[in-house]
This record gives structure tokens, C-alpha cells and sequence, in this order.
């Protein structure tokens, strides 16, 4: 099995005066693509039970950003939900997780390259 990866590249638009402006446009570019976090989040939630799901109210916040000394990346602490749903017994219960993902920086472009934990499954 291969394992599989998110590769993302996301211009930041700077030059910026302060890492300040450098932590918002990062921010800005993980809540404005979301989408592109939902296979890992699905992932981290995933306990082999269908119950459970990642939460589509309230899937991705960006939490805080980390620069690294030299400015060539840092780590993102991103919050976001799961839920466990029972129908019939009309249980719907939030869970909050937090995860920290390493991004680099080229130049002005935020670049994101990780691997996606395996899936479940049961038959092995």
C-alpha cells in the first residue's frame, strides 16, 4: 500500500512588514482552503466506527501560527470538530481535537507536505 500525501502551495501575497502580517496571510490561506485539510481531519477522526465523522459545522480553525527563527516555516495548531451521531437514539455528541501541522515557506508561497495516517481497515 502506498501511503498517500497532501501536497499544497498556497502564494501568500507578500512581501509582508512584520511577522505579524505574515501569521494573518498564513491563517488566511489555511481557513480560505480548508477544503484541501479534509482528507487529513476525516483521517485523524476516523476510528473505524461510521458513526463517527468529521464535523461539517465547524471542521477547521486556525488556533495559532509558529514561525521559525529563520523564517523558513513553522507549524500551524489548527482546532476542529468530530461528531457521533446514533440515530435512533437521537444522540449527537461534538468532540474538539487540535492537531499541529509543519508548513515551510518558499519565498512568499506556503507549502504544505505530509502524509495522511492509513486508513482503517478490518480485513487485515
Amino acid at each position: 500500500m502506498t501511503q498517500e500525501r497532501i501536497q499544497t502551495r498556497y502564494p501568500l501575497g507578500g512581501p509582508f512588514a512584520s511577522q505579524s502580517e505574515l501569521k494573518q496571510a498564513i491563517t488566511r490561506a489555511i481557513e480560505t482552503h480548508k477544503q484541501d485539510f479534509f482528507p487529513l481531519l476525516e483521517r485523524l477522526v476516523d476510528v473505524g466506527d461510521t458513526r463517527v465523522n468529521l464535523s461539517q459545522e465547524n471542521p477547521l480553525r486556525v488556533l495559532s501560527i509558529e514561525i521559525a527563527d529563520n523564517e523558513a516555516g513553522g507549524v500551524a495548531q489548527l482546532n476542529y470538530e468530530s461528531n457521533f451521531a446514533e440515530s435512533c437514539l437521537i444522540i449527537n455528541e461534538y468532540d474538539q481535537h487540535q492537531t499541529s501541522l509543519p508548513f515551510s515557506l518558499d519565498g512568499d508561497v506556503l507549502v504544505f507536505d505530509f502524509e495522511l495516517p492509513i486508513a482503517w481497515n478490518f480485513n487485515n
